[in-house]
């Protein structure tokens, strides 16, 4: 017998870091707009029509108006609904402004067949590490709460646990534990998935999957003790969400974006 339950598709992206202007965003790195441009192509051309682009932070190197709207413009092209969330590169309350007249939702709670879909901010302003206020923490379970039927995919920008590189490990989520304690109490939380860390990362915690993304601009080496940077292509998430509750994902990469800084 054919399984013929319905997919909904979500595809992540994170850490564009755009720059005030087109170009690299420091010498040595490739540029950050051209490879953007290169990895949506590759979600038109292989995904036509996702049900929705969650973009999970870091969207500015450079935090101004007219970046975040050139960014914008971008996604625009997508054949979807897109919903952002702010990283510790960029301006929350500048971003937010941008995307939502651009027609984009920012740090949403929204339901993609039968899954909710919550995005966090998880930005710390003036420091590179995480932390998710408790007004965030708070607006989850509310939402968790009113929608005890759906199954649960959360969005943040900083990774939830240890990914194994010493200096990334020192900029994560410094109340992981709090977020962690919540998708512990709601058996329907089924991922929840983070950018920042500029690389994939799929572990399981109880029986809900944490998943990092790679960046559409470098990749950072995983393992590395140091800040180091990856030769490997720039890449995005594909997650196939299913109506009872299982999911398939994948990690897409963009032939001909490797760029590392010249020695």
């Amino acid at each position: 017998m054919t399984d013929t339950q319905p997919e909904h598709t979500l595809i992540q992206i994170s850490d564009p870091h755009l720059g005030r202007v087109p170009g690299p965003i420091r010498p040595g790195y490739p540029d950050s707009d051209t490879q953007l441009q290169a990895v949506l192509a590759h979600v038109r051309e292989r995904y036509p029509d996702p049900d929705l682009v969650l973009v999970t932070g870091d969207l500015a190197e450079d935090p101004e108006t007219v970046t975040y709207a050139r960014l914008a413009h971008y996604l625009s092209a997508l054949p979807a609904p897109v919903s952002a969330l702010a990283g510790n590169h960029d301006d929350h309350g500048l971003a937010r402004q941008t995307f939502t007249a651009a027609g984009h939702a920012f740090d949403a709670e929204q339901r993609v067949g039968n899954w909710l879909i919550v995005n966090l901010n998880s930005a710390w302003p003036g420091h590179t590490p995480g932390r998710l206020p408790a007004e965030e923490l708070a607006r989850l379970q509310s939402a968790l709460r009113h929608h005890p039927d759906c199954w649960v995919l959360v969005a943040v920008h900083h990774p939830v646990v240890p990914v194994g590189s010493r200096w990334l490990d020192a900029l994560g989520l410094t109340n992981g534990d709090e977020l962690l304690a919540v998708l512990e109490r709601h058996p329907k939380v089924r991922a929840c998935v983070f950018g920042h860390i500029h690389q994939a990362f799929d572990a399981l915690h109880g029986t809900v999957r944490l998943l990092g993304c790679p960046s559409t601009c470098v990749q950072f080496l995983p393992g590395s003790e140091d800040f180091a940077l990856d030769p490997e292509d720039a890449g995005y998430r594909v997650i196939r969400l299913r109506d009872d509750g299982t999911f398939e994902t994948r990690i897409e990469r963009v032939p001909d974006t490797s760029m590392v800084p010249a020695l």
